[in-house]
């Protein structure tokens, strides 16, 4: 089988950053800063200046990658200025996926070597990797995963599911698969809310929007539970199907295994799960052996390669990662909190628009949801770039391109998804959190006056009367009916079949597909492949990929920094009272919020 990678031809680099560079820019940080970061930055300084450099080696004539999946690559680049002082910068989902194919082309790499235990990586991200996988493999090389344990007691199937991508699996001696299955927890916090005087009062469009429901119901609504069932019963379907075609196992002995898990990797052994037990030294010196190569860390061999710097067709790589909302984009690596601001996105949509070179865009969205009016900013402005530079725009979909996420989406020319991308969630909810009897526990009493009938509908002090039932309730009718008529025109469903689809459901991306919601199963090389068809950019000539959120300057990571302080304050509190944080974020959210209900799949 020929492969053809999608992304644009490469040239090598030796250098991966400037010893002497990051030198200078530490001693400004650590002058610009004051107490602990000076501190802080005073060592690294001091390290680096005792140290011979930093460089990327050459890539060996053979090359064997190894390859970490217990580490976190995240959707967007991680840029400020602890990841610039980091000796292995971390390297992206895109970077990776990228790396793998330019691998599969590389005459200098013949094998891949992989370790994992516990993955971080999410379903669709698994899902493209193994796609990479089957791709580098597909040109005769050889891919290898080695595991001390998947999972700890359980929550193995994730790394299992992945580790069944690689031509050879091999696990330590006395170790276990903790392949269980799929569990899908929901919190249910109404009966905590209570005990302190919070009533949480929210409204929702329509049944299936279950976003609010862990704080106003104490348990699954029946159309709730219909949903999370058969959420559940896809994805796991889709990987016993994966498993069982990568490992020629039969389906009926596979669940039996799952039935019975976690198991030792002996029984793995001798029920076809795995190849061979042994240690991972031993699995290094067998391939090293076998390719008569050189050992070659996966990051390394990243830094290795850059696009080329030609003035050539392009396609802009636009990164949206996180909840959606008004203002700048932030990352917040203390809380694991990404915001895609409009202003930041708009901006570089302007970026691109004043770039003749561009031809193509691929929006990559990974986000949950977020604010309507927010998601609605970005559509048109992506309608916006489409109309008045004839560009295409295709969207590729992560773990998640749900609600506000599907939202964006809708202005793509094509949507690609992954099978077990969360989507859809077409609707929106709205309400706010009544501190009224809080207040009377604190003995604070609220005086109010007020001109207007409704001017205190958001008030937190007091539930809503009936008149601002009313009006909140017509608000939300607007805003979903707005949602539903944007999703019928973009992608041709009469608005009495979208009724079928909408009302808050959640879709899989082989449902979505199935359904008409998006137009293809696939990763972010078929995204790229699509942009390149789309702008009439010919398959062989060369291109380049320009990658969004842009660097950030000195004085922006150090801006980003400052800022960052008085918020870690804050979350440090919060954990000292003994809440989570992320259980906080959801209490956050208010009106208008098109979001995916917060559930948790183990795995």
């Amino acid at each position: 089988m020929n492969f053809k990678s999608p992304f644009p031809e490469i040239k090598a680099i030796t250098k991966k950053y400037a010893s002497c560079d990051v030198v200078v820019k530490t001693t400004v940080y650590a002058f610009a800063l004051l107490g602990g970061v000076f501190l802080l930055l005073l060592i690294v300084l001091l390290n680096l200046l005792s140290g011979t450099g930093n460089f990327a080696p050459s890539v060996p004539e053979k090359a064997v990658l190894t390859l970490d999946l217990n580490q976190n690559y995240p959707e967007m680049r991680v840029d400020d200025l602890w990841a610039e002082l980091s000796e292995v910068p971390q390297t992206s989902f895109y970077d990776l996926i990228k790396a793998i194919n330019i691998a599969a082309m590389d005459n200098r790499v013949s094998a891949i070597v992989a370790k994992i235990n516990e993955t971080p990586l999410g379903l669709a991200q698994i899902q493209d990797l193994r796609s990479a996988l089957a791709a580098f493999r597909s040109t005769g090389k050889k891919t290898y995963v080695y595991s001390s344990g998947m999972g700890n007691f359980g929550g193995g199937t994730n790394e299992y599911y992945l580790a069944s991508a690689f031509d050879e699996i091999w696990m330590q001696p006395n170790s276990e698969i903790g392949i269980t299955g799929l569990n899908i927890e929901v919190p249910f916090l109404k009966q905590l809310l209570g005990k302190i005087g919070v009533t949480a009062e929210f409204y929702a469009r329509h049944e299936y929007k279950n976003a609010a429901a862990s704080l106003v119901s104490s348990s699954f609504s029946k159309p709730y539970r219909e949903e999370m069932t058969k959420l559940g019963q896809n994805l796991f379907s889709q990987m016993v199907s994966d498993i069982v075609s990568s490992r020629n196992l039969a389906e009926k002995s596979l669940l039996k295994l799952i039935n019975q898990a976690p198991i030792s990797a002996e029984k793995g052994s001798v029920s076809g799960l795995v190849d061979r037990l042994a240690y991972q030294p031993d699995l290094f010196k067998y391939v090293l052996d076998k390719t008569k190569g050189t050992l070659l860390n996966m990051s390394d061999y990243v830094y290795s390669i850059e696009s080329a710097e030609e003035k050539v067709p392009t396609v802009a790589l636009v990164v949206m990662d996180g909840t959606i909302a008004e203002g700048n984009s932030y990352s917040n690596p203390v809380q694991g909190e990404n915001v895609v601001g409009t202003d930041t996105f708009m901006k570089q949509l302007d970026d691109i628009a004043n770039n003749k070179y561009v031809k193509a865009v691929v929006v990559r969205v990974n986000s949950p949801g977020g604010s309507y009016t927010a998601a609605n900013e970005m559509w048109n402005a992506l309608q916006n770039l489409k109309k008045e530079k004839n560009l295409p725009i295709v969207v590729s979909m992560s773990d998640y391109a749900a609600s506000g996420g599907y939202f964006v989406a809708l202005a793509g020319d094509k949507i690609i998804a992954e099978p077990s991308t969360l989507t859809g969630s077409i609707g929106v909810l709205g309400g706010k959190f009544v501190l009224k009897d809080l207040w009377k526990k604190l003995n604070v009493n609220w005086g109010s006056v007020k001109f207007g009938e409704n001017a205190g509908v958001l008030s937190v002090n007091q539930p809503f009367t009936q008149a601002e039932k009313k009006v909140f309730n017509s608000s939300l009718d607007r805003v979903y009916k707005d949602f539903t008529q944007k999703v019928s025109d973009a992608r041709g469903i009469s608005l009495k079949e979208l009724d079928k689809l909408a009302r808050g459901r959640v879709w899989t991306g082989a449902q979505a597909q199935a359904n008409g919601l998006v137009d293809e199963i696939g990763g972010i090389d078929k995204a790229v492949a699509w942009a390149k068809k789309l702008a009439n950019i010919a398959p062989k000539s060369r291109f380049s990929i320009l990658y969004y959120p842009k660097p950030k300057t000195l004085q922006e990571k150090l801006a980003e920094l400052m800022g960052m302080e008085p918020k870690i304050a804050v979350n440090k509190i919060i954990n000292q009272l003994g809440l989570d944080i992320q259980s906080v974020n959801v209490l956050q959210r208010l009106k208008y919020d098109t979001v995916l209900p917060p559930f948790k799949l183990n795995m």
